[in-house]
């Protein structure tokens, strides 16, 4: 009976903090502007360029956030796989109920972190941070974050927590990074070459990305960290997606496996109103002809934007800094 009761409680409260985020959530994208987003002004630190959304506030907070010892976290350095990833991780946390997992928005099932969206101009903007301690303790929080491993809650690294990490050859990442703060700011018209020159020296979101990838590039022998290349999961889903389930500790059937690998294709994730933060961003926004978060989500569309002295300038990043421990790029 206890057991009972417990569970009851539980799930209660999961109901409750559900409604409550979602609530929260869609009222307050109902009022945000598309200048009210700070996507593109940074400031710094403790030296790591970060976007005004990510206050100062928020860093400080961060440093004594509690962790639960079961909690996930899926961190990658921005538009390395994230969204694609989390869901993949969000199923296999459900253990594969897709019906469940597509009664909530992937915002809802996988809160980010450190982000609070215009946040720099409005004081009642929700506190993801604070937010998430409402979560049941029942179950995994699977949290996602794009800072560097040493912006993270310290208590990530203190209690050994599970963290999956991604890295995507970053030529590929400065393109889709591009067209990601186009969207966010179309009233900017920021032209390729000057986010290639903010990108190439670091002064952009998250810092130089190769810092980022070289913090986890170096712990990715530490069994609580499983670090992918979105490469090998283009060529090969289903193989991550049980890789991934493996590391969170799940054994799944072949049909659950086929599931969840059907549901986290590109294609799939793109049409899923559940998984396609389109649906969210166009509130906001206002409806953009041909442009989508989702946009492509291929390997090698760099070689339709970069010159050859970019490409040169970022192979010249990779043997200096990458190629010394190992980490290389095709």
């Amino acid at each position: 009976m206890g057991q009972t009761i417990s569970g009851y409680i539980e799930s209660w409260i999961r109901r409750l903090f559900e409604y409550f985020f979602g609530w929260q959530l869609q009222r307050y994208i109902a009022k945000l502007k598309p200048k009210d987003l700070g996507a593109w002004a940074l400031y710094n630190y403790e030296g790591v360029s970060l976007n005004l959304d990510i206050l100062p506030s928020t860093m400080k907070d961060l440093r004594t956030l509690e962790i639960r010892q079961d909690d996930v976290f899926i961190v990658t350095y921005a538009k390395a796989g994230t969204t694609w990833t989390q869901e993949i991780m969000s199923c296999v946390l459900h253990d594969g109920n897709l019906d469940e997992v597509n009664k909530r928005h992937t915002i809802q099932r996988v809160p980010f972190l450190e982000m609070s969206f215009g946040g720099t101009v409005h004081n009642d903007c929700p506190r993801t941070h604070r937010m998430i301690g409402w979560m049941p303790r029942s179950s995994p929080r699977l949290i996602k974050s794009h800072l560097p491993g040493q912006l993270l809650p310290p208590q990530v690294w203190e209690k050994k927590v599970k963290i999956v990490y991604v890295i995507r050859n970053p030529k590929d990442v400065a393109v889709s990074y591009f067209h990601h703060t186009r969207l966010l700011c179309p009233y900017l018209d920021i032209s390729w070459d000057d986010f290639f020159d903010r990108f190439h020296s670091g002064d952009i979101g998250y810092g130089k990305w190769w810092e980022h990838y070289l913090y986890f590039w170096e712990r990715r022998n530490e069994d609580h960290i499983l670090l992918l290349r979105f490469e090998d999961m283009k060529k090969d889903l289903r193989g991550n997606v049980k890789r991934i389930s493996e590391f969170l500790g799940k054994s799944f059937s072949d049909d659950i496996i086929d599931a969840i690998t059907d549901h986290c294709t590109f294609a799939n994730m793109k049409k899923n109103p559940m998984t396609n933060p389109d649906v969210l961003i166009q509130q906001i926004m206002g409806k953009q002809e041909g442009v989508s978060f989702m946009r492509k989500g291929v390997t090698g569309d760099s070689r339709t934007h970069l010159s050859e002295s970019q490409a040169e300038a970022i192979d010249a990043l990779c043997r200096d800094k990458l190629a010394v421990v190992g980490l290389t790029f095709d």
